[in-house]
């Protein structure tokens, strides 16, 4: 649906609340929650070299049962601040429910 406008996020580094109105720029539809609902993403098999966790950001639509998630890595340091310090984008899917 959105595909091509959502392949120009990824692999950009952005906050989530400016992730949210680009978002909203794409769709055309006002998000709930600027910053999305975050959950981190539990590996198989961990990797405790690396210094950065995954996390997928979900961002309701208003008015809508559609929403966006965003799946993105941000340093394991930042854990506690990931509604302020930029992320990198992985991958943008839009879901419908209808």
């Amino acid at each position: 649906m959105h595909e091509q406008e959502f392949s120009l996020l990824e692999g950009r580094s952005i906050t989530l609340p400016e992730l949210g109105r680009e978002l909203e720029n794409i769709t055309g539809r006002e998000i709930v929650d600027s910053t999305g609902e975050i959950k981190r993403v539990i590996a198989h098999l961990p990797n405790f070299e690396s210094d950065t966790d995954t996390f997928v950001a979900t961002y309701h639509l208003n008015n809508q049962s559609d929403f966006i998630d965003a799946t993105f890595t941000a340093p394991k340091s930042e854990r506690k601040r990931l509604k302020e310090v930029p992320v990198h984008v992985e991958l943008i899917s839009y879901i419908t429910k209808s």
